[in-house]
């Protein structure tokens, strides 16, 4: 019984935890210009439901910043659009590089919209301008989009 418990409790943890959407977007040559703006669109079809909202990155430890900021641009269905300055930590006061992994690549995933409701069905557009004061980001490889479904 307790086995049964256990076991119930891992799947539901997992399914829990999976995205509702989530998407990588290669940076060509691991130089993202202030020229390429990697794009995202999906799909909502529930209004109530709630979500968070993750600007996910890969890039190499030779990236030469603490930060990055991003313009983002949102567009609702209809064509209603919004544009939105955030700034991303990428390393804490100490020097050591946030996210996970081991070797020469980091995979950072940053919660930006906490329990976000979409105001209308159909399809969402999403995109990150990298707003440095350099025209080319070296050692970056991939720039993505996550959204999880808020439980409750």
């Amino acid at each position: 019984m307790i086995l049964a418990i256990v076991l119930l409790a891992i799947l539901v943890g997992c399914v829990g935890g999976r995205s509702y959407y989530e998407e990588y977007i290669p940076i060509p040559n691991r130089e993202w210009s202030q020229a390429n703006v990697p794009f995202f669109e999906f799909e909502i079809s529930d209004t109530i439901q709630r979500y968070d909202l993750y600007f996910n990155i890969r890039h190499s430890r030779a990236y030469e910043w603490k930060n990055l900021w991003v313009f983002l641009n949102f567009e609702v269905p209809g064509g209603q659009q919004e544009t939105d300055t955030l700034e991303f930590i990428l390393q804490d006061a100490q020097g050591r590089w946030l996210g996970n992994g081991s070797g020469e690549i980091r995979d950072g995933s940053f919660l930006f919209k906490t329990k976000t409701r979409f105001p209308r069905k159909g399809k969402y557009k999403a995109s990150f301008e990298q707003a440095m004061r350099t025209e080319v980001l070296e050692d970056i490889t991939d720039i993505g989009l996550k959204i999880k479904k808020v439980p409750g």
